[in-house]
């Protein structure tokens, strides 16, 4: 009874300290990346992650991987694709080979193939689903099969090539080491078969020994004349007798012995015996002793066993207590989480990247001067009679509708929207960070822009709706780019590019492209212009401006 209740109390204490270290780790990893950010963040989510899945925490381990892909995001580049690999050679190696798993790693695959990776990474993409392919089940072979050949065919043939050779190297290798294996069992069984052989010669030639010796014995008893045989009969007949003799004795001998050992084991009976009755009156004793041991033990574990359901009542109080409290702070740190990515979101539509990660860090943005950049305006052309004629919630829902087709567009070509003034759009290429194409971009997103109002108005008159026919102006040169205000900050651009940009929007015609002399020259190679000339600009002298007309179709030379 005792030693159940001792057992019962530690193992409950054991218990509850194991579910109390589980439960923390997790937690642990989460605030420690809270304190956390950039490539620290990401390391540290990549080691608990390994740890997670290490001891089988496969969910708390998804998550941490997650969590990098978030702020991967906003580094840029190709960190997103890399921690993308990470978490698809994490699931690979470390989890258990569960259909759910290996679906979670077919998505992590499919999103690497859309980003584009490297080769080098394509490159091991294909070897990690060449082990796979042998692991997962049935239902999952196709799949795993299915990025397999999306990875190949991301390789070009050269390339192709390689890898074959090197599969074909390491088939090689793998068949060497059969060959040199099946050669060293071979040689071992030809030096166990030359062992044998000897034995064999061995007996052979003692079986020979012994018949040689029966020969030579049987050759002297025919020799021998009958009196020598009786002789010899004789002296064996007495030779027996003497032996039989000697065991007769022998036999006699051990007898008085074995009387003598009889005798002793009598003697040490009685000792015995006068011994077992010293030590029972010294076992009553000692029963009596132990009754009164007994009864006080009992007494003192049952004051024990009260004092451990007491504690263990107080420890198990305190951890549901505590549990109860941490559970309470994880879910006010998951919403605080989300509201800081909420957040981040936020200043991500309002800012570039770039800017928005420096104000995060900094907490303020420093002014840029940019050297070369293109700015573009739009501006619907009888706006203020358009909106005459249709409600303002209709008005609101077609320019909505429009803007939001402009957004799309300049995404595509890397151009950072900087404002709308009423029916004005506002946008410019290679800001923040300046690029060799910033006027071929502008002018490409002007013509996608100019062929979305083109079908966008047919669209309208089916329906007896007013057109919105847009003048398009663009200009390259330097400007100064940054954040003003402190509420509701914006970021903006300004300088005499942003002002000729717009008188020249001015001058633009319905559903035209109407550019500077300075963004001619560097779009002249890649698109057809009409020169207009030098046109007359309020407050400015005369500006040389062009209509581009359609991108020069260039000729493929085999």
């Amino acid at each position: 009874m005792r030693t159940y209740i001792t057992f019962c109390l530690a193992v409950g204490l054991l218990l509850v300290a194991q579910v109390i270290s589980a439960q923390k780790s997790h937690s642990d990893y989460k605030k420690e990346l809270r304190s956390l950010s950039g490539a620290k963040y990401i390391s540290l989510a990549f080691d608990g992650a390994e740890a997670l899945a290490e001891s089988g925490a496969y969910e708390e381990a998804i998550d941490l991987m997650d969590r990098a892909v978030k702020k991967g995001r906003s580094l840029g580049g190709n960190a997103v694709t890399v921690i993308h690999f990470n978490k698809a050679k994490l699931i690979a190696n470390r989890f258990s080979p569960e259909d759910k798993h290996i679906e979670e790693l077919i998505k992590v695959l499919k999103d690497i193939i859309k980003r584009e990776p490297p080769t080098s990474m394509v490159t091991d993409a294909l070897e990690l689903t060449d082990q796979l392919i042998t692991k997962v089940s049935a239902k999952m072979k196709p799949e795993i099969a299915k990025m397999n050949q999306s990875f190949k065919s991301m390789l070009t043939t050269e390339q192709q090539q390689l890898a074959a050779l090197e599969q074909e190297k390491k088939l090689n290798q793998f068949k060497k080491r059969d060959k040199e294996s099946a050669f060293l069992e071979i040689e071992q069984l030809k030096s166990e078969r030359v062992r044998l052989e000897g034995l064999q010669v061995k007996l052979s030639e003692t079986i020979q020994q012994s018949e040689r010796q029966l020969n030579q014995r049987a050759a002297l008893i025919s020799k021998m004349s009958k009196d020598q045989a009786n002789k010899e009969a004789i002296l064996q007949f007495n030779l027996r007798m003497i032996d039989s003799l000697k065991f007769i004795a022998a036999l006699d001998s051990f007898e008085l012995v074995n009387q003598d050992r009889l005798i002793r084991e009598q003697e040490s009976e009685i000792e015995l015996q006068d011994s077992k009755l010293e030590l029972q009156e010294s076992t009553l004793q000692l029963q009596e002793s132990e009754l009164q041991l007994r009864s006080s033990q009992r007494k003192f574990f049952l004051m024990l066993s009260i004092l451990g359901m007491l504690i263990a009542g107080l420890v198990s109080w305190m951890f549901l207590s505590t549990k109860k409290a941490n559970l309470a702070l994880e879910d006010k740190n998951e919403e605080i989480e989300k509201e800081k990515e909420r957040s981040e979101e936020l200043l991500l539509n309002i800012l570039p990247q770039f800017v928005a990660q420096e104000l995060k860090e900094n907490q303020k943005v420093k002014t840029r001067m940019i050297k070369q950049c293109t700015v573009v305006f739009t501006d619907f052309i009888g706006f203020s009679a358009i909106s005459k004629l249709l409600s303002p919630q209709e008005l609101i829902a077609a320019l909505d509708e429009c803007f939001i087709a402009f957004d799309n567009i300049i995404a595509k070509h890397n151009i950072e929207k900087i404002k709308t003034i009423g029916d004005s759009y506002m946008c410019a290429s290679g800001v923040p960070r300046t690029t060799k194409t910033h006027a071929i971009d502008a002018v490409s997103a002007a013509f996608e822009m100019v062929a979305f109002l083109d079908e966008w108005n047919k669209k309208r008159e089916k329906k007896g709706l007013a057109r919105f026919d847009a003048r398009i102006g663009i200009h390259s040169g330097p400007i100064i780019a940054g954040v003003v205000g402190v509420t509701k900050f914006a970021y903006d651009i300004w300088g005499d590019t942003v002002n000729v940009a717009s008188r020249i929007e001015g001058q633009s015609s319905a559903q035209k492209i109407n550019i500077s002399s300075t963004t001619y020259e560097l779009i002249k190679e890649h698109y057809q212009c009409s020169k207009r000339g030098s046109i007359s600009v309020k407050n400015m002298d005369d500006l040389e401006m062009y209509f581009v007309d359609h991108p020069i179709q260039h000729a493929i030379l085999n």
